[in-house]
């Protein structure tokens, strides 16, 4: 063999990018003895976005009258701060099953159903001491839910009911970093259906979710695979592993197993005995490969595993962290790379502050209201509802708004963990059906800015979210077997 040619490229030796890490779940943890009645819940959330409330009002209003709803004259116009309750003709209800008329628990089971609004909903205003019925083309109902916080504008009319006139949200909470970002290039740039070129300079957080590891009807182990190379850096040419170089920390937003109903069918039609062998069979094969997957990536980079619907954790917001000894190959990662989180997970890389949630929270808000098409000042493109309804949400200043009525929780009687105690920089949610990325002022008097991302369902989709903390810019890489 001859000696290799002196001009001959050397193999180039990356060195992987890392940045501070800080998690802030603290406040999701479920401590002993804190559980209490549902009504104390509310209460809590009531007080903790009354004062930013007022301070709303009172720079939106300054001239107008605070009023307790049970010191209201017909007539005059004030002023009104309370929680909302909707009132929905075909909310589910345990109870509907064992009423006389079963027509409408009939209706309430058919198929399909994605919807559970109706032109007659109304909405309800209750404070600390009693509750008017809202009226108006500025309170439509099918864009509000159960549990929302606001101040109305108006009036009292004849009959008892209070015309609004306009609505008002409590003050954002503080940013602690705000960055220099530009609405309309991360609009342009997170538009698109797959990232134009290389990515730009920067380091990034990759977002991932609904893996569904186990689903063989649905997810293709050979586009994990793709995905395990790019991250890891066996994929693609020089250009691609330096820029798999600049990850630093994968999130993976919950549904990294298959749903139980999967598994389920994947037994067949066997008797009972060897149906429930053959599950746990499936199940614990799912946990190998689910293992596998994480500790080549924890071999490479950071992990987050957030717990999903469906997951082996609890199923009530907030859901507490998968326990390690359902990985015992990626665990011996856990104290450098694996970090198993709570579902919503707080947390920080570098100065970017991130949230965001396995979606059951937009999930539940997309069945009980009509966002049109839009509606967080985009174009209507890829993802705008899942992206209108976190739009909302931020608006609202509460990540589970409608937690407890319509969406499982945990009833606090001390607190409520769900409202935003600071404003981040990056809001996202994941399983959503498509990817969508948008930056949105938190309020029309404020200048916070937060990037909104909608993390598609990687089994159906093969997409990821590709967030760049240094400038928030955002755009998905879509991975395609052939």
């Amino acid at each position: 063999m001859r000696e290799p040619d002196t001009d001959m490229p050397q193999a180039q030796t990356l060195q992987r990018k890392t940045e501070t890490y800080a998690s802030h779940n603290d406040r999701f943890a479920l401590d002993k003895k804190i559980y209490g009645q549902y009504f104390q819940l509310y209460y809590h959330r009531l007080m903790l976005l009354l004062p930013r409330l007022k301070l709303a009002v009172a720079s939106k209003w300054p001239s107008s009258t605070l009023t307790k709803v049970l010191d209201l004259k017909e007539g005059e116009e004030c002023v009104i701060t309370g929680t909302l309750y909707k009132e929905m003709r075909l909310k589910p209800c345990v109870l509907d099953e064992y009423g006389k008329d079963l027509t409408l628990g009939v209706d309430l089971r058919r198929e399909n159903t994605k919807k559970f609004t109706q032109d007659d909903d109304s909405l309800i205003l209750e404070d600390e001491g009693a509750r008017v019925r809202l009226v108006g083309k500025t309170v439509d109902p099918k864009l509000f839910v159960t549990g929302v916080v606001l101040a109305c504008k108006g009036k009292v009319v004849q009959d008892g009911e209070f015309e609004v006139t306009n609505v008002c949200f409590a003050e954002p909470a503080p940013q602690k970093k705000t960055m220099g970002i530009s609405e309309k290039a991360t609009s342009e740039k997170a538009s698109g259906s797959s990232p134009q070129g290389t990515p730009s300079p920067g380091n990034y957080v990759v977002l991932v979710s609904g893996l569904r590891v186990g689903d063989i009807a649905v997810a293709d182990p050979l586009q994990i695979e793709l995905f395990l190379d790019y991250v890891t850096g066996n994929l693609g040419g020089d250009k691609d592993q330096a820029a798999a170089a600049n990850i630093l920390r994968v999130v993976i937003a919950g549904g990294a197993l298959s749903e139980p109903e999967a598994a389920a069918k994947a037994t067949g039609g066997a008797g009972q005995s060897s149906g429930q062998t053959q599950h746990a069979a499936n199940a614990r094969a799912a946990l190998r490969s689910l293992d596998q997957i994480l500790t080549q990536l924890t071999s490479a980079v950071p992990v987050d595993l957030m717990p999903g619907a469906g997951d082996p954790t609890n199923q009530a917001l907030p859901q507490q962290p998968l326990h390690p000894c359902l990985f015992p190959e990626a665990g011996r990662f856990k104290e450098s790379t694996f970090h198993t989180t709570t579902n919503p997970h707080d947390f920080s890389v570098g100065s970017c502050e991130f949230l965001g949630t396995s979606g059951q929270n937009i999930d539940n808000l997309r069945q009980y209201t009509e966002v049109a098409s839009g509606a967080v000042g985009g174009t209507g493109g890829t993802g705008s509802e899942s992206l209108a309804l976190m739009s909302s949400t931020l608006r609202w200043q509460h990540v589970a708004p409608s937690a407890p009525d319509t969406l499982a929780c945990y009833p606090y009687k001390d607190r409520d963990p769900f409202y935003l105690q600071n404003t981040p920089n990056v809001y996202f949610c994941g399983n959503q059906p498509e990817f969508g990325a948008q930056v949105v002022r938190v309020s029309e008097s404020s200048d916070v800015k937060t990037l909104l991302v909608s993390v598609p369902n990687f089994a159906t989709t093969g997409t990821i979210a590709m967030v760049n903390v240094d400038t928030l810019e955002c755009f998905p890489v879509v991975f395609k077997v052939a």
